[in-house]
């Protein structure tokens, strides 16, 4: 970075993850003729079809969860859990002055107020002391994003969302299968949002996971 030896002099090869049992999955899919499989009305497709259902499965059984919601990207999981939170025009949600447009715009398409916090320099995540300071009467979520691998003090801020009756919506993106006390980031708010974008951890090009504990906030999420 300032003009030293670098510590690689070599052009790294590209991985690629994509092998034959993804390739033969993803025949398995076309040749069923089935792609999402969800249905806009109510009934069981609903929730998608069985792939669809099956990746929800594994991935609640993975994180230790009630619930797992698949979304087109983290971006919608994001909108999903603030509109699932309730988040109205005129209300407060404590963000972190550093993450994706994503975790604002999604409060901005409720006509909900962002809040920006700073970040403790520790860990690059939304500083406990200044959350605590900026919440009001008009607060009603908090979304902390646990940041370029990072992890926010997760714990003591959902105590913080339950002791004020808020919503602790976590941005996952950056740090899955991170833990917390034996419990895995993005399963400790309210709601954890986990990216399957190109550029991230896992991939399938783009997509996401939503999870929660919580039977209403999982329905809510469905529904949008």
């Amino acid at each position: 970075l300032l003009g030293g030896e670098p510590v690689i002099d070599f052009e790294l090869n590209l991985y690629n993850g994509i092998g034959p049992e993804e390739k033969k999955s993803v025949e398995d899919v076309m040749d069923s003729g089935l792609l999402s499989g969800f249905y806009g009305n109510w009934g069981n497709e609903f929730y998608g079809g069985p792939k669809v259902r099956e990746l929800e499965s594994n991935w609640s059984k993975k994180f230790k969860v009630k619930h797992s919601v698949s979304v087109n990207s983290a971006a919608s999981g994001l909108t999903a859990a603030v509109g699932a939170a309730k988040i109205s025009p005129g209300d407060e949600v404590l963000v972190p002055a550093t993450s994706m447009s994503a975790t604002v715009m999604a409060v901005l398409t409720y006509g909900g107020i962002p809040v920006f916090v700073d970040l403790d320099v520790s860990n690059c995540c939304i500083d406990l002391i200044e959350t605590k300071n900026k919440i009001t009467n008009k607060t009603k979520a908090i979304i902390v994003t646990n940041l370029f691998g990072h992890i926010a003090y997760l714990s003591e801020l959902r105590s913080i969302c339950d002791e004020k009756k808020l919503i602790l919506i976590e941005d996952n993106a950056q740090a899955p299968l991170g833990e917390e006390d034996g419990k895995y980031a993005g399963t400790i708010g309210h709601i954890g949002i986990f990216s399957l974008n190109y550029h991230k951890h896992i991939h399938s090009g783009e997509g996401g996971v939503c999870c929660t504990n919580d039977d209403d906030l999982a329905l809510r999420m469905q529904m949008i």
